[in-house]
């Protein structure tokens, strides 16, 4: 019901059979933030600062329901799915192509890049090869960086900014 109301948004598992340990469970949030922060008894001046413990489950729902709802209106079609697998290797939104390509997301509620982030994106893009297209780092920060071969950070308003 929660689904049907708009109120809840659920990720299916990604489970290509990259391992035999992959995790089948659906991963599901509350699509809106301020009402996940009042369902949390959390309050605004908690936020302050951004690295308040209990921000990255907001902001890892915020992210999620962006790139949900760019679906929409994206001239490339996709399916957004998230990965775990029962070793440890994770990765928050795994956005699947028509063509079977796959770009990986990470989302932190960081306003810098440290290499332990891109652990799981690593992991897509050995299993993965030339299906790998990017991994990325959302965080808070406020420029990009590149971090290795088809691996970046950018900060969550690339999003909605294109510079070509």
């Amino acid at each position: 019901m929660l689904r049907s109301l708009y109120l809840v948004d659920q990720l299916p598992p990604w489970t290509p059979n990259l391992t035999k340990r992959e995790v089948g469970r659906p991963k599901a949030f509350v699509s809106d933030s301020a009402l996940a922060m009042r369902l949390n008894r959390q309050t605004e001046q908690q936020l302050v600062p951004l690295t308040f413990d209990g921000i990255g489950g907001l902001f890892e729902a915020f992210i999620a329901s962006e790139i949900l709802k760019q679906q929409a209106w994206s001239e490339q079609d996709y399916q957004v799915f998230h990965f775990r697998d029962r070793d440890g290797a994770e990765v928050d939104l795994v956005i699947e192509l028509d063509d079977g390509s796959v770009v990986g997301i990470e989302v932190k509620a960081s306003s810098s890049y440290r290499g332990d982030q891109f652990t799981g994106l690593r992991f897509l893009k050995d299993k993965l090869g030339d299906r790998f297209l990017a991994g990325i780092v959302i965080g808070m920060s406020g420029v990009g960086y590149q971090y290795a071969d088809r691996l970046y950070g950018l900060p969550a308003a690339a999003l909605w900014q294109w510079r070509p």
